[in-house]
């Protein structure tokens, strides 16, 4: 392999040194190519032509013999890999339709209600026995509104809140079944033959409006007094269209 590249280099440093322009001679070249199992042998023959005049003199070759030894890269042959093929079912003269699955229903506890205390248990329970006696359904507790009315009454100054319910208030009794009942013993000053928003009627009309369902409230300390909130829902004391709503939620 080492006297092939230097072959190779001499012929290479040999034209070289013979450049196209300065040379006169002529160069008979001879190949001969013989290939034997992908091997290509390749002899060449250098021979001095006849001599000519030259401005210079240029010295004498000396015959070069190169063997090169040729052996062609692998040639990778293609491999051709067929698409796969999808075998498709045959069309069905029948449509059948699977019956999809009927999803099992998730029952979702609803959240226990909260027990009221001592003073809401009697808030709940003075209300529910006046109502009683005047047609209206029993209120159920709502926990949400206690918590409202709690926020409202942390000032210790009675004033109604202007939220989004019904709202009674009371200061300065001493048991909030007193304050309750207080607001009840209005009904001696409702006028039936006159229904409609009064102000010196509008606790009682509220307690026992029938549209309510829900209430909540608070009983603050103050000091030495109770300031009492209660909420309502849905709200009472609905005014217009002559006293109709009035006539229809107020039952004496």
């Amino acid at each position: 392999m080492r006297s092939v590249i230097f072959s190779v280099a001499v012929l290479a440093a040999s034209a070289l040194a013979y450049p196209v322009k300065e040379c006169t001679r002529k160069v008979n070249k001879h190949t001969a190519v013989e290939y034997v199992d992908l091997v290509v042998t390749k002899t060449v023959y250098v021979t001095e032509g006849p001599k000519t005049q030259t401005k210079h003199a240029v010295p004498k070759p000396k015959p070069q013999v190169t063997t090169v030894v040729y052996v062609p890269p692998p040639v990778e042959t293609p491999v051709y890999v067929p698409p796969p093929v999808y075998n498709a079912p045959a069309p069905s003269s029948k449509k059948t339709t699977t019956p999809s699955p009927t999803p099992t229903p998730v029952v979702v506890p609803a959240p226990a209600p909260v027990a009221p205390t001592s003073d809401d248990q009697k808030c709940l329970d003075s209300h529910n026995k006046f109502r009683a006696a005047h047609g209206a359904k029993a209120l159920t507790w709502n926990q949400e509104m206690a918590d409202f009315a709690r926020d409202k009454t942390q000032d210790c100054t009675m004033h109604h809140s202007g939220g989004p319910y019904g709202e009674n208030l009371a200061f300065g009794y001493t048991d909030v079944v007193d304050a309750i009942t207080a607001w009840y013993d209005e009904k001696n000053q409702y006028d039936a033959s006159s229904p409609g928003f009064q102000m010196s009627t509008g606790h009682f009309t509220q307690l026992i409006w029938k549209a309510t369902s829900e209430i909540g409230c608070y009983n603050r300390q103050c000091g030495g007094s109770q300031y009492l909130m209660c909420e309502y829902k849905t709200p009472g004391n609905v005014v217009g269209d002559n006293g109709k709503y009035f006539t229809e939620n107020v039952q004496l």
